[in-house]
């Protein structure tokens, strides 16, 4: 098991769910994947590990992966249906999204802070969060 599979099952304890053999499928997948997935190709993937696993296990196991930050909708043309892992040691990130492939890579880099609060102060909105995706081409589809 890895650290980053060690990380997400920590916080579902601290959070007092237990670690099934589905949500450990899941998150397995959702780790080993580079690429965003929606949840029937995590139901494909994860079926290769655990025959017995459900597609409304698999749907109610991302909405709890959700739900704890631990999974981040990727926005694509087609809607919001994909998924991708939240990397718990890289903090606070953004995404690249290859619209061809679907590659996604993790980016650290946040300069909206100042930006936000221009915008609060100018809005009135109490701004509690954000999401950055930018979409393009990766290097091997160009």
């Amino acid at each position: 098991m890895s650290i980053l599979t060690e990380n997400w099952e920590e916080r579902l304890k601290e959070q007092g769910y237990r670690i099934t053999k589905s949500r450990r499928t899941v998150l397995e997948v959702l780790e080993a994947s580079p690429i965003r997935l929606t949840p029937e190709e995590i139901y494909r993937r994860a079926r290769r590990r655990h025959r017995k696993l459900g597609l409304v296990t698999v749907y109610r196991t991302l909405a709890l992966l959700e739900k704890l930050n631990l999974v981040q909708r990727v926005h694509t043309e087609a809607g919001c249906r994909s998924l991708t892992a939240v990397r718990l040691d890289k903090g606070h990130h953004h995404h690249l999204v290859c619209r061809t492939c679907g590659y996604v890579e993790e980016f650290p880099d946040c300069a909206l802070g100042s930006v936000l609060r221009k915008l609060q102060a100018r809005t009135g909105f109490a701004i509690e969060s954000h999401h950055l995706e930018v979409v393009g081409r990766c290097p091997k589809c160009q």
